[in-house]
């Protein structure tokens, strides 16, 4: 069977699993991060609305109350699923930040308060063309993910041997910590010899070259490596 390397972090890295099994290929994980919470208070309102580029931002928000009856604004559709699983008001979503954008835009047309629920490491286009455009953000850093000190021996072991046939990248850090790992390792060769499959174009930007998904999602990604 098609080995397929994951590189997600370890709870999305199984959910990614069962669907590649499912689809026939042998799944092998290796999460290059590890999402952790910060504890970070959330400060006083009002606010207009809620920001989430993650699903994480929400399920580390530490007390949401009545939070939860703001409108939310996210990125990407999985967020926006969460979200109402936990009791979240998604009303706005889009599958990057550039895309939500101009709905966030058109629907406040006046100076406005967000609440930003963010991890510790993240793209800051949101937060900069929002306050570019006159409203306010409050960032709250909920969570941060922790770089791995090494891919795990099963992934260096069949990287060395060539054994794998293509990895998945959802974002361009867990890309970038992927290649330093296994440079790192020696293996720099061994990058150029697999397909590198990836959600989005700043995903694939730290890789040798990368096919990126139509769309950035993981049905996308998975249709890709389906069409391989």
């Amino acid at each position: 069977m098609t080995r397929v390397l994951v590189l997600r972090a370890r709870e999305d890295a199984e959910r990614t699993a069962s669907r590649l099994r499912a689809m026939g290929f042998t799944p092998l994980l290796s999460p290059v991060l590890e999402i952790v919470g910060t504890g970070a208070a959330i400060p006083r309102g009002p606010f207009d609305a809620v920001l989430a580029t993650s699903a994480k931002g929400l399920e580390f928000c530490p007390e949401p109350g009545g939070l939860r009856t703001l409108p939310l604004h996210a990125v990407g559709a999985r967020t926006a699923q969460i979200a109402r699983e936990l009791g979240w008001r998604p009303d706005l979503f889009a599958g990057e930040a550039r895309a939500l954008l101009p709905l966030i835009h058109a629907r406040h047309e006046t100076a406005a308060r967000f609440l930003y629920l963010a991890g510790r490491d993240r793209q800051s286009d949101l937060e900069t063309d929002l306050r570019a455009a006159g409203h306010d953000v409050t960032i709250v850093e909920t969570y941060e993910a922790r770089a791995a000190s090494a891919l795990a021996p099963v992934a260096l072991d069949a990287l060395a041997k060539g054994e794998i046939a293509a990895a998945l990248h959802y974002s361009r850090r867990s890309a970038e910590i992927f290649v330093k790992l296994a440079r790192d390792a020696g293996l720099t060769k061994a990058l150029g010899e697999i397909d590198h499959l990836a959600l989005s174009r700043e995903a694939a930007s730290p890789l040798p070259r990368a096919s990126i998904a139509e769309r950035p999602d993981e049905e996308h990604l998975l249709r890709l490596l389906r069409n391989r």
